[in-house]
């Protein structure tokens, strides 16, 4: 065999480890019933708040601002407490139509590392001026 051909052979090889391990980080969307079945697994969750009664937004600045805990629900029904350790709670968080959680679960929680969130009046005021100018 030619050096060419062992040095291609060297960097296919290589190639192919780096895509299988970067595989393995990939994350998909879970519902909270499959993600329990999967503790300590980084995944993205899509739920929104759930007001039932006697499930709040725990957030107190001055005995902890780093500590924010919520109830979510899923589009499946399933329910589960979040715990977001990184400062006060998203901007219109209560209003959001949906969020999307990044974490891992636990037992008890989910572990969440980040949060995004789907504004309603943003999306709804352009709907109103799309439609007033038709």
């Amino acid at each position: 065999m030619k050096t060419t051909h062992i040095v291609i052979l060297i960097v296919i090889a290589i190639a192919i480890g780096l895509l299988i391990s970067t595989m393995t980080d990939l994350s998909t969307y879970d519902s909270i019933q499959s993600a329990q079945s999967k503790p300590g697994k980084f995944i993205h969750l899509i739920a929104r708040l759930d007001t039932s009664a006697g499930k709040h937004i725990e957030y107190d600045p001055i005995k902890n601002p780093n500590y924010l805990s919520f109830h979510i629900i899923d589009s499946l029904g399933g329910t589960s407490r979040v715990i977001y350790q990184k400062g006060k709670p998203p901007t219109d968080m209560e209003r959001s139509e949906r969020m999307v959680l990044k974490g891992k679960m636990t037992d008890s929680a989910f572990l969440c590392e980040d949060i995004l969130i789907k504004c309603p009046s943003k999306y709804t005021e352009n709907q109103a001026k799309i439609s007033s100018t038709k």
